[in-house]
Order: C-alpha cells, then structure tokens, then sequence
C-alpha cells in the first residue's frame, strides 16, 4: 500500500513538474528558432505565384539564419494535399504552409469533404502579400465601365456569361459577385487555368471575368481586352487608370487574392510571433517589393492576430456568396 502511495505521489510530482516546465519548453523552442531545417510547403507545382513568393522569402531567410529554408511542392486537389500534411505536422516552427485566399477563405466555403478544417487546424502566422482581381470585357464592348457591365447584365437576363479559372476559385466567386450585382444569374462557363479563360473572351465566347491580373494584362496591352474596374480598395500602382468596383458605385465589392505562410494546429503563440517577426523583416526588402509589385502584388505584414481576424471575416463572406448561388464541390 506503502509502494502504491509513493508511485502515486511520485507519477504526481512529475505531472506538476512537467507543468511548471512546459512554459520554459515553449519559450526555449521559439527563442532557439530556427536551429535546424525549415520546410515550407507550396500545395501547387513549382512556378506559379505562390511558389514565386515562398522562395523569395525563404532564399532571405537562409541568408540571414544560417539554416536552410526549404520550398517543398506538394501540388494536388487545388491545393488541398500540401495543406491538409502541414495541418497534421508536429507543431514546431519547422514545417510551414504558404497558401492564399483559395485555400483557406474558399475551400471551408464550397468543399463538402474537406477532411480537414483549414480556419481551425492551421495557424496563421503572417499575410504576406495582397492584389486585386482586373474586371476585363472584349475590346468591343460598348460599355465603358464596371457600371455598364452591371447594367448589361440587368437588361440582358440570361444571356450574360463569364470565365473563370475552374468551378469553386476565387475567380468563379469574384464573377459570381458581379453577376449578383447585375440581378441576374449570369452563366459561369469554367475553364482550366488563366489562359484559355481569358481567350475565351477574346472570341466572345463569354463576356467578362474578374480574375488575377497577370492573366489579362498581355491581351490588354495588345489591344484585345478592355480592363474596367479593379477589385481592390484601391488601385493598384501598374494600374492607376482603371477605377475600383467601390468607385464605380459598388461599395462593398471587394476581391483579393492575398497569400499567407501558416503553421499547423496548436502552434505556440510566442514561436508563431518569433516567425511572423523574422518574416516580417524580409517583406522590407526593396528589391522582393519591386518583385511583387511587378506581378501585382503588395506586402501586407498582417501579424498573427490581425491575419487570423481578416481570414474569419473572408471565410464568411465567401460562404455567403456560395451558398446564394449554390456553389458546391464534391
């Protein structure tokens, strides 16, 4: 009985010595960081906006740690592989996500079986960049502006339609935004990837889409698209000319694609900090700004907490948009 009471105070003891401890564990893990391989994952293939932005940051990251800062490609299901293995990863500063608005505002938002939940089972730990959609019409379009599209879907029911990169992306909601505007349920006809979504618009196929302005800029400048309204709250620097949807008299329309770098579930606040202010630094970078503004992109330096509170407030603007024009994926 003697025995049982000592391995009963002793199994105790311990319990309350790891307690008292595990705040200094924490503290140590973040103030040691990083002391050994970084991995940042990109859920898409090598060379795409995402996977640009990662090894900008992690090539400054290397040079000033010391350590390396790895970009892994997991590509699959529109991101959701790579994000689903860093959901479940260990906790430790040392396996981190760059994903975007796709990921984590659309997907809870349009995906019946997630399998995971992207607003609860990552941690934000810094936005990293924001850009607007571009509104592009064909070159012959009579309209002038985002008010004479909208008006053309009003008094044209059932005959506007628009592109977008595939069924549940930001470019699918970002069309479907408008059509709402115009109060009527324009056409989405999918397509995959930039490109073709554009040409289609080119051969009148279909009359708009709002999507990332590297995908109609060429055909802009060519002559062959007609940019007319930006989706931002203001205008982009490459793009002063062309009028936000809030000026041009929607002032609740607002589309960004911004990307972000996140940890998984229950990483400890502090060591989050510890990274947001290491990644921070590098976003000062004038050379990674003129980067980024080339592909029009800004810094955004959105901390944990502020970054976490603006994702809540997309996901719920997002879901409202899909469920009222019933857009769901299996």
């Amino acid at each position: 009985m003697k025995y049982a009471q000592a391995v009963h105070c002793t199994q105790h003891f311990c319990a309350v010595l790891l307690f008292l401890l595990l705040p200094q564990f924490v503290y140590a893990q973040a103030s040691d960081w990083p002391n050994k391989q970084v991995s940042i994952v990109v859920p898409f293939p090598p060379g795409g906006a995402l996977d640009i932005t990662a090894r900008e940051i992690a090539l400054r990251l290397t040079n000033k740690y010391k350590q390396p800062f790895l970009v892994e490609n997991q590509p699959g299901a529109g991101g959701l592989v790579g994000s689903r293995n860093v959901a479940k990863a260990k906790p430790d500063g040392y396996t981190l996500l760059v994903a975007s608005t796709g990921q984590l505002a659309i997907h809870p938002a349009v995906f019946k079986n997630l399998q995971y939940n992207p607003l609860t089972d990552l941690t934000p730990i810094i936005q990293l960049t924001s850009a607007p959609f571009l509104v592009a019409v064909n070159a012959d379009f009579p309209g002038k502006n985002a008010r004479d599209l909208v008006a053309y879907i009003k008094n044209n029911p059932g005959k506007a339609n628009y592109s977008s990169t595939g069924i549940g992306t930001l470019v699918h909601l970002s069309g479907e935004m408008i059509s709402i505007e115009g109060n009527s349920g324009a056409t989405h006809v999918p397509f995959q990837g930039g490109p073709p979504s554009v040409a289609a618009i080119v051969g009148n196929d279909v009359l708009y889409t709002s999507t990332n302005i590297s995908n109609p800029l060429p055909l802009i400048k060519a002559g062959k698209l007609k940019a007319i309204a930006t989706t931002g709250s203001k205008r982009p620097a490459e793009l002063a000319d062309i009028p936000t949807m809030q000026e041009s008299g929607f002032p609740n329309f607002e589309v960004t694609v911004w990307v972000g770098l996140f940890g998984p579930k229950n990483l400890p606040a502090n060591l989050a900090n510890t990274i947001y202010q290491a990644v921070n630094e590098t976003l000062s970078d004038p050379i990674l700004i003129k980067k980024l503004a080339s592909v029009g992109d800004e810094p955004a330096s959105k901390n944990p907490q502020e970054f976490a509170q603006f994702i809540d407030k997309e996901a719920k603007k997002y879901f409202t948009i899909a469920k009222k024009a019933n857009i769901q994926v299996d």
